[in-house]
């Protein structure tokens, strides 16, 4: 039986909790944390499970010991970080995104960044805030393949590591509910079939984003707003996908697909989420546990590739919940 696992999920409005699966309890985790920290996006290293970095409203904050205290990593004051991820194949450079659709990089583990660009989308559809990136995805077999989830911005590619970047939204251009990306992955056999998740649920894209397919998420579920996509750390061909009836729904979920996304099921049987899924994480050192946040501060787990459920709630002071992780301890 695998062994201990730890749940960290970021609220948007308080911060930072970690939780032992087994246990019964949830820990705030504020020590070296900004004030008030508004946690959107968070890294577990790939090979050092206490190593983790938390996005906020004050930049990038890394731990060493699991949680028990973090410190600010070096970067310009006053951004708000939405997404950070790991090269592929070398753990000391990493990526991130913000508000305001730039791109960070680190090459020395994280404790510095630099700018590497801003994404322009003159057709971003204007919003209350600026244009943001929710989620970076990389090739792992060509890693200057790089691509970009934009808020409400639609979709972006790098072939340069990131230094440059190509709107690449031909079937997006135009309709808010399509230009409204919230995640994006890497999968397939061959490491470069794109998917993207957005209002409508998620497409794909086998050439780079030239082209992008409705992968029709109505057929198999009667809920399809998509909130993040993930790929299974063991299997490119497997994906995982939040979904729910739209932002502010009380109904929620995850899809599954085997199959690089021609077929989904509804992988969450026997549980009923009452708000929509914000974010799901796969165990990477043991691939059949997965887990799941809702808007509302559930959290849903299995450790069996979903025959069995477990459910994990926060407290209520949580609030809405923007990202979630895991890892064997």
């Amino acid at each position: 039986m695998p062994g201990k696992t730890l749940i960290y999920v970021g609220a948007e409005a308080d911060g930072l909790y970690r939780k032992e699966e087994s246990d019964g309890k949830w820990e705030k985790l504020a020590k070296g944390m900004p004030p008030s920290p508004q946690v959107r996006a968070i890294a577990i290293h790939p090979n050092d499970a206490k190593t983790i970095f938390v996005g906020t409203q004050r930049g990038v904050y890394r731990t060493k010991d699991g949680g028990d205290s973090f410190e600010r990593m070096n970067m310009n004051d006053g951004r708000h970080v939405w997404a950070i991820k790991f090269h592929p194949n070398d753990s000391k450079t990493m990526f991130l995104g913000t508000e305001g659709s730039e791109v960070y990089k680190s090459t020395d583990g994280g404790e510095n960044w630099d700018h590497l660009a801003t994404i322009i989308n003159q057709d971003s559809v204007q919003m209350a805030f600026a244009t943001r990136i929710l989620g970076i995805g990389i090739e792992a077999k060509n890693p200057d393949q790089m691509y970009a989830a934009l808020e409400v911005g639609g979709a972006a590619h790098s072939s340069d590591g990131g230094k440059s970047w190509t709107i690449v939204n031909k079937e997006f251009d135009g309709d808010v509910d399509l230009m409204d990306l919230h995640g994006v992955t890497v999968g397939g056999a061959d490491s470069s079939a794109v998917f993207i998740s957005n209002r409508t649920g998620v497409w794909r894209s086998r050439d780079r984003g030239a082209n992008w397919q409705n992968l029709n998420f109505e057929k198999f579920s009667d809920i399809r707003y998509s909130r993040g996509v993930e790929s299974s750390p063991n299997d490119p061909d497997t994906l995982y996908a939040c979904v729910g009836l739209n932002f502010g729904s009380e109904a929620g979920g995850v899809m599954r697909s085997t199959d690089q996304g021609d077929t989904w099921e509804r992988f969450d049987k026997g549980i009923n989420p009452a708000s929509t899924t914000f974010g799901v994480a796969v165990n990477e050192h043991s691939p059949e546990q997965v887990y799941f946040c809702t808007r509302k501060g559930e959290v849903f787990g299995t450790r069996d590739g979903g025959q069995t459920w477990s459910s994990h709630v926060l407290p209520e002071m949580a609030g809405s919940v923007k990202a979630i992780a895991c890892a064997s301890a």
